[in-house]
């Protein structure tokens, strides 16, 4: 077993593994049946009350043998009960693989852990690391206190846009569900759930990698974007210059569509708006130059009629474009 695998087990014993080592683990028993079988063998040890009992637990020879590999300490009496704070529990968990003659495991330190869901607006938050992230209403991101180790691990569910911190020695890696992805320093927009993800980058680099398969992977510049749907990774160009509505309440339109620019309108402003069937298609088809910046939708349907010489009328809960 390499030594990833090994710290995510121990990880996993203690309840602190997140969504995407949870995955790698999952990986690694799927492709070897001597590895279920490992596994197995390591979870009853841990399962086991015998594993903490003062009759049962040689807790002089667990530490000595993690003491040998990774650390130095007093080593503690034999068969004496030892309360072990949490991230002792760590240390715990790797004695008792020791001494199955599995593996070898450095311990670690716990980082608390900070979740942010924006539950009534869009949320601005600088991280540890000074990157700065706005997080959509609806949204939610977890890191932590502080960026301890080899790289810079967040997780996010739902949509935010990134303005990341360049360190080059330690690469930003962000957990968006059914993808990774990971930057160096850079500006970009992520919308993921479970099944599906997308990337839109608005500076530097980034790469988009598949949750399930580690070798699908796309690399992304600026004016590119990646989506993940049914398991298959696209690249293309960013074809909607309006992506960033959400966050900088700007909306920008050069000869598109009037029924384009109201379809639009419904999505970002979450609001049902129908066109009139008296509407003639020259109308409804002609092309349209106009901007919004920050306006209530009401504001906005007013310039565009205006612009398109018809007229609008709200209905209960319904707005309704119509002929003048």
């Amino acid at each position: 077993m390499n030594e990833q695998i090994d710290i995510i087990i121990a990880k996993k014993l203690s309840g602190e593994a997140t969504a995407e080592e949870m995955r790698e683990l999952e990986a690694w028993l799927a492709a070897d049946a001597r590895h279920k079988a490992e596994y197995e063998q390591i979870m009853k040890l841990w399962q086991s009350d015998a594993l903490f009992s003062t009759q049962s637990f040689d807790t002089a020879a667990a530490w000595q043998k993690v003491a040998g590999k990774t650390i130095t300490t007093a080593t503690p009496e034999r068969q004496k009960t030892v309360k072990f704070p949490l991230w002792g529990k760590y240390l715990v968990a790797a004695a008792a693989i020791l001494l199955a003659g599995i593996f070898i495991i450095k311990p670690f330190s716990q980082t608390a852990m900070v979740e942010i869901a924006a539950t009534n607006d869009n949320i601005d938050i600088v991280l540890p690391d000074s990157s700065h992230i706005t997080l959509r209403r609806g949204s939610k991101i977890t890191y932590p206190e502080v960026f301890a180790g080899h790289q810079r691990n967040v997780s996010l569910d739902g949509e935010a846009y990134f303005q990341v911190a360049r360190d080059e020695s330690k690469p930003f890696v962000i957990d968006a569900g059914a993808a990774s992805v990971k930057v160096l320093g850079t500006s970009f927009d992520v919308v993921c759930d479970e099944t599906t993800a997308s990337v839109k980058v608005t500076s530097g680099k980034v790469q988009m990698t598949s949750a399930k398969n580690k070798q699908a992977y796309v690399i992304l510049t600026k004016g590119e974007q990646g989506d993940l749907k049914a398991d298959k990774l696209t690249e293309a160009p960013i074809t909607d210059s309006n992506f960033l509505f959400w966050k900088d309440k700007v909306l920008e339109y050069d000869s598109q569509p009037f029924s384009k620019i109201i379809e639009d309108l419904s999505v970002v402003y979450n609001a049902s708006i129908s066109i009139d069937l008296s509407m003639v298609p020259q109308v409804t088809e002609q092309q349209i130059t106009i901007s919004f910046n920050n306006q209530s939708l009401e504001e906005a349907l007013d310039e565009l009629c205006l612009v398109a010489h018809c007229q609008w009328q709200q209905k209960g809960n319904q707005y309704v474009i119509m002929a003048k």
